[in-house]
């Protein structure tokens, strides 16, 4: 079972004999037994990435914060795919509101090694314009070889749905939902198969 803790900012696989098994989270305020659960970060070379205590990282690689919708990606084993809204990223708000950024990413983890690898990304160059702060989701779609999203409540009311070419990282879709109520923001957005759900 993966577990998306939105408030610890975590990620964790717990298996079917009820024992926690990783988890992916900046490495601030964990401690035993849970500390040694914590994945380290790595190159795709393998090697360790240097980071803060807070989750600073070199060589670009970055943790979740305030994350949704951590799913495995079944057609590459060992990724999972998660909306990192960005939320008090580092644990703490930045010096101007329009630092925040969201994104779509990705994580391939090895789970006898106890390592993570940031394979994917998109959105943190989008900026402010795309930040996300709650709800939202994103997933992999292997039909298309795309990565969907749906960025919730960007410029406070938009509901942002988009699909990314997955190597070049074009924006193939994106739509606006407008919501003129800011206390009433959308949830999710997924996509439905209809002939997988109709069976027509």
């Amino acid at each position: 079972i993966i577990l998306s803790s939105r408030h610890q900012s975590a990620i964790i696989k717990i298996g079917r004999d009820k024992k926690v098994k990783w988890i992916l989270a900046s490495p601030e305020g964990w401690k035993k037994p849970w500390a040694d659960k914590l994945l380290a970060p790595v190159d795709a070379n393998g090697k360790a990435i240097k980071c803060s205590p807070t989750g600073d990282c070199e060589g670009g690689f970055d943790f979740t914060y305030t994350q949704h919708a951590a799913w495995p990606r079944a057609s590459k084993k060992g990724s999972i795919v998660v909306f990192d809204n960005g939320q008090v990223r580092h644990y703490e708000q930045p010096a101007l509101p329009e630092m925040n950024y969201s994104r779509l990413v990705e994580y391939k983890i090895d789970p006898k090694k106890m390592t993570v690898q940031q394979t994917w990304e998109y959105g943190k160059e989008r900026g402010y314009e795309s930040f996300a702060p709650i709800t939202s989701n994103a997933a992999y779609q292997a039909d298309k070889d795309t990565m969907f999203g749906f960025f919730d409540q960007t410029k406070g009311t938009i509901g942002r749905l988009q699909e990314v070419d997955y190597k070049t990282k074009d924006v193939k879709v994106e739509i606006d939902v407008y919501n003129n109520k800011a206390s009433a923001p959308h949830y999710q957005g997924h996509i439905v198969d209809l002939k997988q759900a109709f069976g027509k």
